[in-house]
């Protein structure tokens, strides 16, 4: 029996709360270590900390009708992305690799997920991929990282879509304070990743498999497995090192992931379709808003607001993220950004953004602001 991925095409699922987008036995334990801390060899202090927990799927998800994203035939996102998957070579033939690829399709949950919690955010990240000429196999990362929860929280206090700790944080000049947290933020953690994946990559001298081994494990432990390989005489390629278990499983599920998106027709996998366009557009922002409050204005739904700007705990600075059609409906009432701003007075009226799904008593949230299938 084929392996589906696919729903309704009418039919979307909206998860219950922010906790149910790490659903479907994803992995959270994924580490970066700790920058150098030492002048004379800048990795002595690193200490590796493999933590990994697994989900065991949440109950289904309430289920509304909401209009169907155009997908351009396969032509959606997916289709993109195989046309920039550039480390496929590298992925044929390993046995650890067959491993990690039967593991991911007796759990159909982990690939619905993929599909659907990564509707927000894969477009934007390949796009930042595509500027950088880096290989499209990264934008699954995530998926591994984090299951595309920017609230997801590692026992090591790794956060966000690509889990940074707080040191590799700063390292990467993402601010951490008590209020805002810049390793949920999309748009900022998504550039710290790829920086830091960039450095890794010119640091193992152009290795992909390498960096993302040194991404989960930290760089100074792979040097050091490296190194031990050379002394002994043995090869040098990520296969031939001795790496903890995590790092060991953690580039092999990467590349398998990537061999389903790449021919899921081979493994009887239906992919949710993922449109080839924006989901969301970035707003400047003059003063902060309150989610909560921009949510009863808009009609777009308070918990989608809070996926898209995860970073400020319900509230949103210097810039918002919206769903594109609900970007468009605000460019047209600009004020309500203004009223967002102010405190919500309790049992007041609320003038809302009059659209298709609220109509003009604009009395519903807009369930419809949500992405394919998420």
């Amino acid at each position: 029996m084929s392996r589906s991925l696919s729903r309704s095409p009418v039919l979307r699922f909206v998860p219950r709360g922010l906790s149910m987008l790490a659903m479907g036995s994803l992995l959270y334990g994924c580490q970066h270590l700790e920058p150098p801390l030492t002048i004379g060899d800048p990795f002595a202090n690193e200490t590796y900390r493999s933590q990994l927990r697994w989900r065991t799927p949440a109950p289904t998800d309430t289920i509304v009708q909401i209009e169907e994203l155009s997908s351009q035939g396969d032509g959606s996102l997916w289709a993109r992305m195989r046309q920039g998957f550039s480390l496929q070579a590298k992925a044929r033939g390993v046995a650890r690799i067959d491993e990690q690829r039967r593991w991911l399709m007796e759990r159909p949950a982990f690939l619905t997920q993929t599909g659907r919690a990564g509707s927000r955010y894969l477009h934007f990240i390949v796009g930042e991929l595509s500027k950088r000429n880096m290989p499209l196999e990264l934008a699954l990362l995530p998926a591994i990282e984090s299951g595309f929860n920017p609230n997801a929280q590692s026992p090591a206090q790794a956060m966000g879509l690509w889990q940074f700790v707080p040191a590799t944080g700063r390292r990467y000049q993402l601010q951490q304070r008590a209020d805002y947290d810049e390793r949920r933020d999309i748009p900022s953690s998504t550039r710290a990743a790829l920086d830091y994946l960039s450095y890794l990559h010119d640091y193992f001298d152009g290795d992909w498999l390498l960096a993302l081994a040194a991404y989960n494990a930290g760089e100074g432990r792979v040097r050091d497995a490296i190194t031990r390989n050379r002394a002994r005489g043995l090869a040098t390629r990520y296969w031939d090192l001795s790496l903890p278990g995590e790092t060991q499983n953690y580039v092999p599920r990467l590349l398998a992931l990537s061999q389903l998106v790449n021919t899921p027709a081979d493994y009887g996998v239906d992919l949710v379709p993922i449109a080839d366009q924006p989901y969301f557009q970035m707003l400047a922002l003059a003063q902060p808003v309150d989610l909560a409050h921009l949510a009863v204005l808009s009609g777009v739904h308070e918990r989608e607001l809070r996926m898209l700007n995860p970073a400020g705990r319900g509230r949103a600075s210097g810039r918002l993220l919206m769903p594109m059609a609900a970007s468009r409906r605000l460019s047209a009432q600009p004020d309500l950004i203004a009223r967002a701003a102010q405190p919500r007075v309790p049992g007041g009226e609320e003038q809302r953004v009059v659209t298709p799904e609220t109509g003009a008593a604009g009395t519903q949230v807009a369930e419809a602001n949500v992405p394919p299938g998420a």
